[in-house]
C-alpha cells in the first residue's frame, strides 16, 4: 500500500488502517495479463511506469539512506545526468518528460510507450520500483483498478492531491531550515545552496531526517492552513466508501465493450477496470429508472432475480447504478 511514512501519517488522520486496494497487483501486474483486451492491455515491459516522478528532497533522502541498493545507484545516476534538476527541493522531472508524457496520454498509449520510462524502473522479478518505499505521492495512490470502483477511485485522488501540497509544503520546509537555519552563512555573499555543491546526496539525507521523524500531528501544526481543504476532501471522500446507498437509483453511463449470450464486459468510470457480469442482469439495470430502490428490488424478486446488497453495492460502487437526481 502507501510507503511507510504516508502509511502512518494517513492512519493517524483517519484514525484507523487505509481501504485496501487487491484487484491491482503492481507485483504481477493484472493490466499486463492475457486476458486483458488489447488497446487496455499494458506492455509487459513498461507495466505503469511510462511517467517521471518528481521526487521531494526527503524522498530522495529517504531512498538514499535506505532504499535498495539498485534504487540508490539509480538515484545518484540520475542526479549526475541531470544536475539541472537537482535542486533544493528535490529531484525533479525535465520539461521534456513532462512534455512526452502528455503527448503518452493524449494519444492513449499511457502503459504501453517505451520512450518514457520511469529512471528508477528496475526490469527483474516482473518488474520493480527501485524507490517503492520512497515513491511520491501520485505514485503512491495511482492504482489501475479499485475494489470499490469509482468511490475507491475518488478517496485515492483525494489523498494523491493531498500528499503532493505536504510533499511541497515539506520540501519547502526542509530546504529552509537547511540552507537558513543549518548551513553556515558566508561574509562574502555566497549563496547556501552552492554550498551543498557535490554534497546534494547528503543534502537530501538530512531532510529526510527531519521529516521522518514527524508524526501526522506535527505535519499539519507546521502546513495545516496550506493543506486544511484537501485534509477535508480526503476525509469526506473516506467517509463516503461506508456511506449509505442511494434512496432512488438509475442507470448510469455505460460502455458495453464486450457483448456475449452469458456474460458482458461493460466500462464506466475507468477504462482498465472494466466489469464483468452477467448480461441477463446487464439487460435489467434500465428498470433503476429512478423510482425507489426497493420498489425496484422487489419488482426484480418477482422476476426471479434477486439483487444482493453486495452486488447492488458493487454496482453503485461502479457507477452502472447512480444516484437518482
Amino acid at each position: 500500500m502507501l510507503p511507510s511514512l504516508y502509511g502512518r501519517w494517513i492512519s493517524d488522520l483517519l484514525g484507523g488502517p487505509l481501504p485496501e486496494e487487491q484487484a491491482a497487483t503492481c507485483g504481477d501486474c493484472v493490466q499486463c495479463q492475457s486476458h486483458v483486451p488489447e488497446g487496455y492491455r499494458f506492455a509487459d515491459a513498461t507495466k505503469c511506469c511510462t511517467y517521471v516522478p518528481a521526487l521531494a528532497n526527503f524522498l530522495v533522502g529517504g531512498g538514499l539512506k535506505a532504499g535498495s541498493l539498485v534504487g540508490r545507484e539509480r538515484l545518484l545516476r540520475r542526479m549526475t545526468a541531470l544536475p539541472a534538476s537537482v535542486t533544493p527541493h528535490g529531484l525533479d522531472a525535465t520539461e521534456d518528460e513532462r512534455e512526452r508524457y502528455r503527448e503518452i496520454l493524449a494519444a492513449e498509449q499511457f502503459g504501453r510507450d517505451p520512450s518514457l520510462f520511469c529512471p528508477y524502473y528496475i526490469g527483474e522479478a516482473g518488474g520493480l520500483c527501485g524507490v517503492w518505499r520512497h515513491r511520491n505521492g501520485i505514485c503512491a495512490t495511482w492504482y489501475c483498478k479499485h475494489d470499490r470502483g469509482a468511490r475507491g477511485q475518488r478517496f485515492w485522488q483525494a489523498l494523491e492531491v493531498l500528499l503532493t501540497a505536504v510533499e511541497r509544503e515539506l520540501s519547502h520546509w526542509c530546504a529552509c531550515t537547511i540552507l537558513f537555519d543549518e548551513t553556515p552563512h558566508t561574509e562574502d555573499g555566497e549563496a547556501a545552496w552552492s554550498r551543498w555543491s557535490g554534497r546534494e546526496a547528503d543534502f537530501f539525507r538530512r531532510a529526510a531526517e527531519l521529516v521522518e521523524a514527524l508524526t501526522w500531528s506535527e505535519v499539519q501544526a507546521l502546513v495545516g492552513p496550506a493543506i486544511e481543504a484537501q485534509v477535508g476532501d480526503v476525509l469526506a471522500a473516506h467517509a463516503a466508501l461506508a456511506g449509505p446507498l442511494p434512496d432512488a437509483l438509475r442507470l448510469g453511463t455505460i460502455r458495453v465493450s464486450h457483448r456475449g449470450d452469458d456474460r458482458s464486459r461493460v466500462v464506466t468510470y475507468l477504462d482498465t477496470d472494466a466489469l464483468e457480469l452477467p448480461t441477463a442482469l446487464l439487460d435489467l439495470l434500465p428498470r433503476f429508472d429512478g423510482r425507489p430502490t426497493g420498489e425496484v428490488l422487489t419488482e426484480l424478486r418477482g422476476l426471479g432475480v434477486e439483487v444482493s446488497p453486495e452486488l447492488l453495492r458493487l454496482l453503485v460502487d461502479f457507477e452502472l447504478l447512480t444516484a437518482a437526481a
